[in-house]
């Protein structure tokens, strides 16, 4: 262990070893990485390519707020509604578009549907919003026989 070869062999293996463990930590966090040092994504990206991996927005529900929502009957349009949304990020980096899950009622407040929504189908043009950002969204659909009175929104990822 005292020649000068096989410690320049053991301070190789450290070196290397210490690489695959920062390559298995940054593919580990990919995603936070990526928000976080937008600089540190291609080689993410190319990381990924090796692994078989993707990095992706972030996923954080609880970062988001429905600020505002309505569900208006459409005039002239049989059983049809608009629903409109303002989403906010309450986060310091993007965060990834959830769907929102509307629970129609009539008036008795019995559950007439479930429809789930995406943000791609309400209007929006990427994947992301922003950080402390808002996005506006709105979307139609049909209401079907009974006449719809109330509704709760949710919003999740699929």
């Amino acid at each position: 262990w005292q020649r000068p070869g096989v410690r320049g062999l053991l301070v190789l293996a450290a070196v290397l070893l210490g690489l695959l463990l920062l390559a298995q930590i940054g593919l580990r966090w990919r995603d936070a990485l990526a928000a976080r040092w937008p600089e540190s994504a291609p080689v993410l990206h190319a990381l990924c390519g090796l692994a078989s991996c993707q990095v992706e927005p972030l996923r954080r529900v609880d970062s988001l707020a429905v600020d505002s929502s309505g569900l208006v009957k459409l005039e002239g349009h049989a059983n049809s509604y608009e629903f409109n949304a303002t989403l906010r990020n309450n986060d310091r980096v993007p965060v990834m578009l959830p769907a929102f899950e509307l629970t129609l009622t009539d008036a008795q407040g019995q559950v007439v549907s479930r429809k789930v929504l995406s943000a791609a189908a309400m209007g929006a043009s990427g994947n992301t919003l922003a950080a402390g950002g808002t996005l506006k969204l709105q979307g139609v659909l049909a209401g079907g026989e009974r006449k719809l009175t109330g509704y709760t929104v949710e919003i999740f990822y699929p």
